[in-house]
Order: C-alpha cells, then structure tokens, then sequence
C-alpha cells in the first residue's frame, strides 16, 4: 500500500507547519500550499488523497477552490478555518467538502 499523501493549503506558516508536523509524525507525505495556484500545481504533480483546506486564502478563496478541486479530482476534502458561522458551514459541505472544523483546533 501507498503511502497517503495530504496537501495542506494554509496561508498562515504556524498552522501550516503544525499540521505538517502531526501528519508526518504519522507517516503520512505532506505537501504545502499558500494559495490557490499552489494547490493547482500540487494536484498536478502528486496523487493526492486528502486536501485540508482553509477558506480565508489570498487570491482565490477555499469556497471557490474547492469548487475547482470538485471539478477536477475525486479527493478527500475538509476545512480547517477561522469561520464558524451556520452559512459558511452549510456552503462548505454543499460545495462538497467532506468534513468542516473551525479553529481554533486542539492537535491530541
């Protein structure tokens, strides 16, 4: 069996690494991306099995990416982010995310 690869779009470094470090010390591969373009060129490159995506990203936002992720590969997705509003939830998992978890996060 393959091992998972996971790709973190995360603009802010601190999440990002933490997230990085819990996955790896699990044996998973991680990837990071910054942004929409990021994660484009990561999708393109590697077999990606699980995208953890934030919504508040530069450029495009996580909304409107997973809509292209949607369009584009049959992948795991979840929202890691800082909204926590009822509407953003509901749009996230109408959109097709698989999970939605807001930060702040507790890493066990």
């Amino acid at each position: 069996m393959q091992t998972p690869h996971i790709l973190i779009v995360e603009d802010e470094l601190v999440t990002r690494n933490t997230l990085k470090s819990i996955f790896e010390a699990e044996g998973y591969i991680v990837h990071e991306a910054n942004d929409g373009a990021e994660m484009h060129q990561i999708l393109s490159e590697f077999d990606i099995n699980l995208v953890i995506m934030d919504i508040n990203l530069p450029g495009k936002n996580g909304l409107l990416l997973a809509r292209e992720l949607r369009e584009q590969a049959n992948v795991a997705l979840m929202f890691l982010t800082g909204r926590d509003n009822e509407v953003d939830k509901i749009l996230g998992l109408e959109i097709g995310a698989d999970d939605y978890i807001t930060k702040p996060f507790k890493p066990t």
